[in-house]
């Protein structure tokens, strides 16, 4: 059974009272640095709780909305339900910003979700102070979509023709269309929104998308589309990875781990039950600012958290990365002129804020030193 209806229910109405879209209202756990002295509870031990309201406010930014995704929805769950409160942090969700990276680097906000390994690196080779501490996603969630019956039968069918991408042109993508021989300098690449009913209106002949968003969209729309998955070609690859403002992170460690942990704890009690899933979706949609479609993001979650757990590595569990598993996209980023000089990829992420919060597999909650 859920306990944390209350408390939701409470933050949601804080949040509605704000302009900001996940509100640090005053909660009755008193969570910020200045509250009374820490006490033990059934979740966190009371040393361990006063490290974290030390750590003081904190702001975490999505990849993207306030939606389905995995590595979105988690972490606005883990507020709704009240699981960041439980461990003593005082965390408030916003939808991405134009450079998530940015706005962590300079202390803005402490942690940022980005859409793969490869957005991290990226961010770093520019110069940002961010650490990668944590991904969803063992395998690539990018894709291309096509029409069914449009000009587009293979991928050599590219050449020549408009391929749209959203921010930078994945390497994942690229990698693909080089393995089936595809010169992607006869590629028409253009940047684009993220409205995908500009493939099946004509603006574009081929469309980068997020195998739990785009092609749903367009299939509910009634359109026939045929989805290349760089997977099935070979490709390796990542999605939603958590990023920690690197000095942030270093001075504040326990709250690095037991926001990560309150956040993987959301994302097991989110799969838990269909119950739980509509009170999380329910809650999205209760803060968020834009259009929600419920049956859309609970597809969307349906999707995106099947393709985490199904490629989990062997002997941990969600969250976990390892240079290994990073090391693809980082040689994609050189090959293919997104950065100048290889890049030391184990001093870029991390996971030992990861295996703090694990034995093996299995998640530690509640957390240490709790009654």
């Amino acid at each position: 059974m859920n306990t944390h209806t209350g408390r939701r229910t409470t933050t949601a109405l804080c949040a509605a009272l704000t302009t900001v879209t996940l509100a640090g209202c005053s909660s009755s756990s008193g969570t910020t640095a200045d509250s009374a002295p820490a006490e033990s509870s059934s979740t966190i031990g009371a040393e361990r709780c006063q490290q974290n309201r030390d750590a003081g406010p904190i702001i975490y930014l999505t990849s993207y909305d306030l939606g389905g995704g995995a590595g979105v929805l988690s972490q606005v769950a883990a507020a709704g339900m009240g699981f960041y409160e439980d461990l003593c942090l005082d965390v408030e969700v916003r939808p991405k910003t134009d450079n998530n990276s940015q706005m962590v680097s300079a202390g803005t906000a402490q942690f940022a979700g980005l859409g793969s390994a490869s957005d991290v690196l990226a961010a770093q080779a520019n110069g940002a102070q961010v650490m990668g501490i944590g991904t969803f996603g063992n395998v690539g969630q990018v894709a291309l979509v096509t029409m069914a019956d449009g000009p587009i039968q293979t991928l050599s069918d590219l050449e020549g023709a408009k391929l749209g991408y959203k921010v930078t042109m994945p390497g994942q993508l690229r990698s693909m269309l080089e393995a089936n021989d595809v010169d992607f300098e006869q590629v028409e690449a253009v940047k684009v929104g993220f409205d995908p009913s500009i493939l099946p209106q004509g603006q574009v002949e081929a469309l980068q998308a997020y195998k739990d968003n785009e092609p749903g969209i367009l299939e509910a729309a009634g359109h026939d589309i045929t989805v290349w998955d760089p997977a099935e070609f070979g490709v390796e690859g990542t999605f939603s990875t958590t990023i920690v403002n690197t000095a942030w992170g270093e001075s504040h460690p326990t709250a690095v781990e037991d926001f990560l942990r309150a956040t993987y704890h959301a994302f097991n009690w989110l799969r838990e039950s269909d119950e739980n899933l509509a009170e999380g979706i329910a809650y999205a949609e209760s803060v968020s600012q834009a259009g929600f479609d419920a049956e859309h993001e609970t597809t969307r979650w349906h999707t995106s958290s099947d393709l985490v757990v199904d490629n989990l590595l062997d002997g941990h569990g969600v969250g976990y990365q390892s240079t290994e598993l990073w090391q693809p996209e980082a040689d994609e980023l050189l090959e293919f002129g997104t950065i100048s000089e290889p890049l030391d990829v184990a001093s870029l992420q991390t996971a030992r804020y990861v295996d703090a919060i694990y034995d093996g597999s299995e998640l530690i909650w509640p957390a240490p030193g709790a009654e």
